[in-house]
């Protein structure tokens, strides 16, 4: 009884789940996020009948749906009962429905400290079509999301890069990122990239010192770095420097959304092939250790 009170009291780390190679490499690194901050984790698959010829008979497509949920949840479970031998706290649902719809659901009801999830694909159209569900969530949800791409193979947060506008109040979403820096004992860069196309609306040393004024004691650095696109300015520097995790700050659309691109966050999510974490300020609690 003690241990389920428990599991229902403790963090979770929400980590929906596809079976595929990615999303077991998600996993992993939710794991070791939830070492640092003594969490559990909570898995998720969304299943469905797969595309069918609609002409079969009744029964025939309600044996394939019935069969369909079976296999999926003993793939669940087989995922649950690893986890749990790994040491963690683990329990998972299985939902039947679409993707995106079932993870932001699960987030409401679980409200999770962090989604952590795999970005299925491997460029070009196909990516597209499939990282729409890492794209849909990392806009949507009510808690921030950590996105995998297949390319990556982080197994430790060393050195975290920021993105900041400079633009509006990120104390919120800033507070995650230092929290993350500090229970890993990693670098923090706070980097803005001044693109051409970009609108600097407001002047950079307003926000520099709302920065110092609230995080003056912590350790970080921050540059600004000239660039014809801030989604390569972010990876060049990323890349340069070794990051293992690029976070993002992003809020509803609202008329300074509409002037600094806000499509920014999406394309990151699509592009990058580091760990990206998008952190919505409306919406953030900063962590406690």
């Amino acid at each position: 009884m003690a241990s389920n009170q428990r599991r229902k009291t403790m963090r979770t780390i929400l980590v929906p789940t596809d079976f595929s190679d990615n999303s077991q490499k998600a996993l992993e690194f939710a794991q070791i996020i939830a070492e640092r901050y003594d969490a559990g984790i909570s898995l998720v698959h969304a299943y469905h009948p797969p595309i069918i010829d609609p002409n079969l008979p009744p029964e025939a497509l309600i044996a394939l749906a019935e069969q369909t949920e079976k296999i999926d949840r003993e793939k669940l479970e087989a995922w649950e009962n690893e986890c749990n031998q790994d040491g963690f706290a683990c329990e998972s649902k299985l939902v039947f429905g679409s993707a995106t719809e079932v993870i932001l659901d699960e987030v409401i009801e679980q409200r999770p400290i962090l989604v952590v999830m795999g970005r299925t694909g491997k460029g070009g159209w196909l990516d597209k079509l499939m990282g729409s569900v890492a794209t849909s969530v990392s806009a949507k949800a009510a808690c921030p999301v950590l996105v995998l791409p297949p390319q990556a193979h982080t197994k430790d947060i060393k050195r975290i890069v920021y993105a900041t506008e400079l633009e509006r109040p990120e104390e919120n979403a800033l507070g995650f990122a230092f929290n993350l820096a500090e229970h890993f004992n990693a670098e923090l860069d706070l980097v803005k990239v001044n693109a051409s196309f970009e609108v600097n609306v407001f002047d950079d040393e307003q926000f520099i010192g709302d920065i110092k004024a609230a995080f003056g004691d912590k350790k970080y650095t921050l540059h600004a770095i000239d660039e014809e696109s801030v989604v390569d300015g972010l990876q060049k520097y990323a890349d340069k420097h070794h990051a293992d995790l690029i976070v993002m700050a992003t809020r509803k659309r609202d008329w300074l959304s509409g002037l600094i691109n806000p499509s920014l966050s999406k394309k990151m999510v699509l592009a990058s092939h580091i760990p990206i974490l998008i952190c919505h300020l409306e919406q953030m609690e900063t962590l406690e250790a």
